[in-house]
């Protein structure tokens, strides 16, 4: 699993530069923890994060589901996934239990799927089958993930302070990985927005 912290707040073209540096070091095979270049700092010598852009969706019960609704109450954990991923069958138990046990706290855990039109009527015999909690996302148009997660990894997670920051994007899973994910967690809950 691949994590990046979020650069710094910064104009557009310097995002769009930052979204390009990263796809290019995952794409071309980078290992390990990838750490964004020291944040500048504000006014106020603190740095500044990227801020998570707003999106809507509908959940599995037709709901809208707003991100700007639960930034500055909640820790949101964005988790992109598929009907057909083996990586993602083996990470859901793992939020699951995440997510039970942190959401009295401030955490929720959003899945996002992306299945595409052979698959996406799967999702909620899926999600039952899996005995998911947390809510999920239908992204059959990929709209979501034309904002967080372009090369449409999966599954890819991305962890966004209360503030609404992102704070770590971590790409794929492999057993183990849900210590990094749970610190991860730890440290954002702990911040105060």
């Amino acid at each position: 699993m691949r994590a990046n912290r979020a650069p710094a707040a910064m104009p557009r073209r310097g995002r769009a530069f930052w979204t390009v540096a990263v796809a290019l070091a995952v794409g071309l095979g980078a290992c390990g923890t990838i750490e964004t270049p020291p944040a500048q700092g504000g006014r106020d010598g603190r740095s500044k994060a990227t801020v998570a852009p707003d999106f809507t969706g509908r959940d599995l019960d037709g709901k809208t589901f707003r991100l700007s609704d639960h930034l500055g109450k909640d820790v949101v954990l964005l988790d992109f996934w598929s009907t057909y991923c083996e990586p993602c069958k083996a990470e859901f138990p793992l939020l699951d239990a995440m997510y039970e046990k942190s959401k009295h706290d401030g955490l929720l855990v959003v899945g996002v799927a992306m299945d595409g039109p052979e698959t996406i009527a799967d999702v909620p015999a899926f999600v039952r089958r899996m005995g998911i909690q947390f809510p999920i996302v239908v992204d059959d148009d990929s709209h979501i993930a034309s904002i967080y997660n372009p090369k449409k990894s999966m599954p890819l997670s991305v962890l966004i302070e209360k503030a609404g920051q992102i704070a770590v994007v971590r790409e794929g899973y492999s057993p183990g990985d849900e210590r990094l994910v749970e610190a991860d967690i730890a440290r954002a809950l702990s911040r105060v927005p």
